[in-house]
């Protein structure tokens, strides 16, 4: 499954919400703002930081040269690049909320998101991705979906060479 940020990423813009039309060209400054907080304490925002964990651990563990000084400054250096990246992504998040959502919506988004349901949901969200995943480690649906296919009744596949 998704080995890095970008895939998450993709994931997300992908969704509905990325198939519809603008509904100003410029959203208003109240927009703006609201369409930040609502990025600011949303889905991405709570799994960022355990991508990011994710990724520089194993950032980490591909450069066995490293002492544990460098290590722990390849870590520093990590954060502030991931900081940069999980601001512009956020940034982007709340200018197409505020270019896709009323002024009216992005309120009662920003009031149920700082609520008490909202935040427990969002503390819970990063380990139920993470049981979640554990699940569908090392599914493809491409080649499953193949193997399926050359299992069904009447069909007959080309053999493969056995690696």
């Amino acid at each position: 499954m998704a080995r890095s940020l970008v895939p998450l990423a993709a994931l997300l813009v992908a969704s509905p919400l990325a198939a519809q039309t603008t509904m100003a060209p410029t959203p208003s400054a109240e927009a703006e703002a609201r369409g930040r907080r609502v990025a600011d304490t949303g889905t991405l925002a709570s799994l960022l930081p355990l991508l990011i964990a994710k990724d520089t651990e194993e950032l980490i563990n591909q450069h066995n040269e490293l002492d544990d000084a460098g290590k722990a400054k390849l870590r520093v250096v990590a954060a502030a690049t991931a900081q940069i990246g999980m601001e512009r992504m956020l940034a982007t998040v709340g200018h197409e909320y505020a270019l896709r959502l009323s002024v009216a919506d992005l309120k009662a988004l920003v009031a149920f998101n700082e609520g008490a349901a909202a935040k427990a949901w969002r503390a819970a969200e990063p380990q139920v991705i993470v049981a979640t995943m554990k699940t569908i480690d090392g599914f493809d649906l491409k080649k499953d979906s193949w193997a399926a296919y050359c299992r069904s009744p009447g069909v007959t596949c080309p053999a493969t060479d056995a690696k």
